[in-house]
């Protein structure tokens, strides 16, 4: 092969690899400026939203999360304050390439094991498999630690409701999450949620839901503070009317042992 040849193929050759360099980019910078606050519709419960997951670490940051793991201690009380359940949960959560979630736990002398998969939904019980269906526990359990975040998910629908003094004295905006789990298999209820944000600084305060025949109030007491994106470490949950007045103690969790990797 002649020097000409030789050149004009090396040329060609640059070409094609400045074309897949372009391209590659262009695909990359589409998926940087996808708008994950697109889709809702009220401009206020948008900019609220815009403000908390700021706040909380940024939806890019939260995005390019691959694996999630940490303990959460959980007690649920009867109405007269004695200790319906009591257990310590490991859940480890993988989101890429394909979401699965692995969850254990003992209660009353049983170890229980879920093992979730885009493919399978399994449950143990003293590694026995039963006919238990996880999934409505593992979209929940994420659901709930991922909170302000999944409020962006596909199919949300969220409305303002303007401004509430809670019970701990501070001025919260209310948003309204409405969710179909018929339509949207990430959805794991139909209950309507409402949600509490901080006025002054949009910490993620709460949320209020009615479980007939009662309401429950959760309060987020705490987060972690040395983690790229802000996790709960105490919330507490309560039976109350609609109008948020305390019957008594349901539930109270406590997160540890987070590991994050990107």
């Amino acid at each position: 092969m002649d020097h000409s040849k030789k050149k004009l193929l090396l040329i060609k050759y640059i070409l094609i690899l400045n074309l897949i360099f372009y391209l590659g980019c262009q695909q990359v910078d589409k998926i940087k400026t996808i708008d994950p606050y697109i889709k809702i519709k009220d401009l206020k419960a948008k900019n609220i939203l815009k403000k908390t997951v700021k706040r909380a670490g940024g939806f890019d940051t939260w995005h390019r999360i691959k694996n999630l793991s940490y303990t959460k201690h959980g007690i649920f009380y009867f109405p007269d304050g004695r200790i319906e359940t009591d257990n310590i949960q490991q859940h480890h959560y993988k989101f890429y390439p394909q979401f699965s979630a692995e969850i254990s736990w003992k209660e009353n002398d049983i170890n229980h094991h879920i093992s979730y998969n885009t493919k399978s939904a399994l449950q143990f019980e003293n590694d026995k498999l039963t006919e238990k269906d996880p999934t409505k526990k593992v979209m929940s359990s994420l659901y709930v630690l991922g909170m302000p975040f999944k409020l962006l998910d596909e199919g949300t629908v969220l409305t303002a409701l303007g401004s509430v003094v809670l019970r701990s004295g501070k001025q919260a905006q209310a948003i309204r999450a409405s969710y179909d789990p018929r339509k949207h298999s990430n959805h794991s209820t139909q209950e309507e949620w409402i949600y509490y944000f901080d006025e002054n600084n949009a910490e993620f305060l709460g949320s209020l839901v009615f479980h007939p025949p009662t309401y429950a109030l959760i309060e987020n007491l705490k987060f972690t503070d040395n983690l790229p994106i802000k996790l709960p470490l105490i919330r507490k949950s309560y039976r109350t009317n609609k109008d948020r007045v305390i019957k008594h103690l349901r539930a109270e969790f406590k997160y540890s042992d987070y590991r994050i990797t990107f």
